[in-house]
């Protein structure tokens, strides 16, 4: 249950060590069991806490391999902190099923440097926090770490949790004991791309079979999350608690650990001491322990208030703490120049909040909380037996109240410090939040290229204890953190070298480049005409200007400018609409500015009258073979005459010629009934007027009908011999809104048509239709009346 926001503040002049921070950070979110206790859920919700520091910053949270989740992007204030809830993508966010890739690794980049930890169930049961270990924990050689003290609770398990960093990444793993799809000590390799990733979750809930040993490699950089969900405490009391940490890879691990001793119940903390290397010799506080091969770990108990690992090749360290029956796991940083001089973190909650503090002797002193001396003394540390008093651990209650900002920094030494947090019954989380990477340098300049006289301002990051010596160019040397070089020359151009000397780690190098640039002179001669300006200047003279060259420094400029005269004239001019002159087209006065034959301008005032056009419009219609103005065909003809004022009169005529239709008709009456006037059958053609007055030539195919009664047969026989094959009406001519309808005898409709010429084969959905009784329904408009008939058929084969 580790609630801890944390964030670090630093000053340009003034850079501290600082805690886990980085612009990048690449986490493999691992399965929580989703179960309920008295009805609570134990794997969710679950959140991003990122801290900014001195400088805002742009958060940008996305999924590379596409896993679901749409990108986050979260504008941070500098010194703040934001929680970003990610619980409605958590199904593709945790690494689950295991043994599968997946496209659920999360990338967190940021425009300033940044703190991020990864919350589960915060303010709940079983919760935790996963600290983001930014490029410390990102490798290529990686051995897996665990407990094996306790069981895991049924259904929960170990893991460890890959993701990739760039694409074809080729990930070759030799798990330690059985996993999902792997058995224990069988190599197999697998392919990554850029935020997928993978889940070795143990076979078996016993702590035997935890994958403590496993190893990891790849040729391209990855980072690992180890995982052991609801850790059963049942030698601490039989409570249950969620565990885990992002690990390092072996470049970050050393050969010296100090862990300081929790709040566990009998048979209290344990640490983990894995070899990468065969030989590793263990020593706990001076006394000889056993020798490890690469892949072995030894479990050893934390019986006093701190203890000294001491080994003769690099391991990693990992210790189970916590708080009552209550337990949670972490990765312990290598004691050797590494650590921070300022960590900052938020109090979320009001259960017991202890900090674990690490720090070499004479500096158990100098630590401040919050700016204020005497709450954390030199009388609440201890010696840690077997450094022969060269490190002094303490563990520390805080009573701050929940929200508070809480801020430990100490003048004179780098410190490590843990948070333990939580209640004896309710959950309890553990973490490190110091500097796992070792002690850098840092050049830096606020002065990379600068101009011939200025200043060179060179700047280091503060290391406690360290001394500094620069070198550089023309003969350049000094001892000061932060040195000045005033009235530089082009002789001060070059790489100026810092060396940071920390006791008993040695010296760290680092370089920063600066660039003197010249002045520069210049001169131009200019003509420009009356009202024009060149450079700002508008009149004849000689100027002298000091301006920024395109290197930024200075460029002295001498301009030679002449200014020459502008003319001036007057037209008067009348013209038609649609002519043009000079131009314009629209009466008016129009000041043009021209070019002289000085190369200046020559304003001329044209005062111009543009007399109007006239128009007229006629629309007419004639009948095919009509002629009007000449015009026999339809269109838009415009014939352009002369007006009174000597201009055009435009005349547009808009002629529609209408055609003579033609049309063929063929119909039907019943005898006794006309047609036009005809009542005999025979072909007839009348000419009429159509309805646009013109003429309209109809063909008639008339035929008289004796009787105009139609009927359906009442049964008909669909066996394909030509004869009776299909119902449908008959005697039936020009009948309009037909419509048939036919049933079988359990009311389903077994066919339809609004065709009168067709009919029923017998056949429903391409089969035969049994010999029987069938209910048809026919309406229709037959010589301008609505029919409605309906009868029975037989269906007979």
């Amino acid at each position: 249950m580790k609630k801890i926001l944390y964030c670090l503040i630093s000053l340009i002049c003034f850079k501290p060590v600082i805690a886990q921070t980085d612009t990048l950070f690449w986490f493999a979110a691992p399965e929580i069991l989703n179960i309920t206790n008295n009805g609570i859920t134990m794997d969710r919700p679950i959140v991003l806490n990122i801290t900014t520091y001195n400088q805002s910053a742009v958060v940008t949270i996305t999924q590379p391999a596409g896993g679901g989740m749409p990108n986050q992007v979260i504008n941070i204030a500098a010194n703040s902190t934001q929680s970003v809830d990610l619980t409605t993508w958590i199904d593709n966010i945790e690494c689950k099923p295991a043994n599968s890739i997946l496209n659920y690794g999360l990338k967190i980049s940021s425009t300033s440097k940044i703190s991020v930890y990864y919350e589960v169930n915060a303010n709940g049961l079983n919760p935790d926090l996963f600290v983001l270990k930014g490029k410390n924990a990102l490798g290529n050689d990686f051995w897996i770490s665990s407990q094996y003290f306790l069981d895991n609770s049924t259904g929960t398990f170990s893991s460890f949790n890959i993701v990739a960093t760039e694409d074809n990444t080729l990930v070759t793993i030799t798990p330690s004991k059985n996993i999902v799809g792997h058995a224990a000590n069988s190599t197999f390799n697998i392919i990554l791309n850029k935020g997928q990733t993978y889940a070795a979750i143990a076979s078996s809930e016993l702590a035997a079979q935890h994958l403590q040993g496993s190893h990891v490699t790849s040729n391209k950089p990855i980072a690992i999350t180890l995982s052991d969900d609801e850790l059963a405490g049942v030698p601490y009391g039989g409570c249950a608690d969620l565990g885990g940490d992002q690990t390092v890879p072996t470049n970050i691990i050393g050969m010296e650990y100090i862990a300081i001793k929790g709040g566990l119940n009998s048979p209290f903390d344990k640490l983990y001491i894995l070899a990468t290397q065969n030989g590793t010799t263990i020593n706990q506080d001076g006394i000889f322990l056993t020798t490890l091969n690469a892949g072995q770990s030894y479990q050893a108990s934390i019986l006093n208030p701190s203890t000294y690992i001491q080994c003769s090749q690099p391991v990693y360290a990992y210790q189970l703490s916590g708080i009552g029956c209550e337990a949670g796991t972490a990765v312990l940083p290598k004691i050797n120049c590494t650590g921070s001089s300022s960590i900052t973190f938020t109090r979320t909650s009001n259960e017991f909040l202890y900090v674990t503090l690490l720090v070499k002797n004479g500096g158990q002193a100098n630590f401040l909380l919050n700016n204020t001396a005497g709450i954390i003394i030199s009388s609440q540390f201890s010696p840690v037996p077997g450094t022969s008093n060269q490190w002094y651990a303490a563990k520390v209650l805080l009573n701050n109240p929940v929200g508070s900002v809480i801020k430990v920094t100490n003048s004179t030494n780098l410190f490590h410090l843990g948070v333990l947090q939580g209640g004896t019954i309710s959950g309890t989380g553990y973490g490190y939040f110091s500097d796992f990477g070792n002690v850098t340098a840092k050049a830096f300049t606020t002065t990379p290229n600068i101009c011939f006289g200025a200043s060179i301002n060179l700047f280091a990051d503060t290391v406690i204890s360290a001394t500094y010596n620069w070198s550089g160019p023309n003969g350049f040397t000094s001892n000061q953190q932060n040195p000045t070089i005033p009235n530089t020359t082009l002789a001060n151009t070059g790489n100026y070298i810092l060396t940071v000397s920390v006791p008993s780690c040695g010296n760290y190098l680092d370089s920063v480049n600066v660039n003197v640039k010249p002045k520069s002179f210049s001169s131009i001669t200019q003509t420009i005409c009356q009202g024009q300006t060149y450079l700002g200047y508008s009149t004849s003279g000689i100027y002298h200007d000091t301006l920024i060259a395109v290197n930024g420094c200075d460029s002295i400029r001498t301009l030679n400018l002449t200014v020459l005269p502008t003319l001036v004239s007057t037209i008067n001019k009348s013209i038609c609409q649609g002519q043009s002159y000079a131009g314009h087209t629209t009466t008016g006065i129009y000041v043009d500015t021209l070019v002289s034959t000085n190369g200046c301008d020559s304003i001329r005032t044209l005062n111009l009258i543009v007399k109007p056009k006239s128009f007229s419009n006629l629309n007419i219609s004639i009948c095919n073979g009509e002629t009007y103005l000449g015009h026999t065909t339809s269109g838009i003809y415009v014939d352009t005459l002369v007006s009174s004022n000597g201009c055009d009169s435009i005349r547009t005529l808009s002629l529609n010629v209408k055609a003579n239709s033609f049309s063929n008709f063929t119909t039907s009456i019943c005898e006794g009934e006309n047609f036009l006037g005809h009542t005999i059958s025979g072909t007839y053609i009348d000419t009429l007027i159509a309805f646009n007055g013109c003429d309209s030539i109809i063909s008639i195919n008339l035929t008289v009908v004796k009787t105009c009664e139609v009927y359906f047969p009442s049964a008909f026989t669909p066996n394909n011999d030509s004869k009776n094959d299909v119902f449908k009406i008959l005697n039936a001519h020009n009948l309009l809104d037909y419509n048939l309808s036919i049933y079988n005898r359990w009311g389903q409709k077994v066919f339809e048509t609004k065709d009168y010429t067709a009919g029923w084969n017998g056949i429903y959905n391409g089969v035969l239709q049994p010999i029987g009784v069938y209910v048809w329904y026919s309406t229709f408009k037959l010589l301008g009346k609505n029919r409605q008939m309906k009868g029975t058929v037989v269906l007979i084969r």
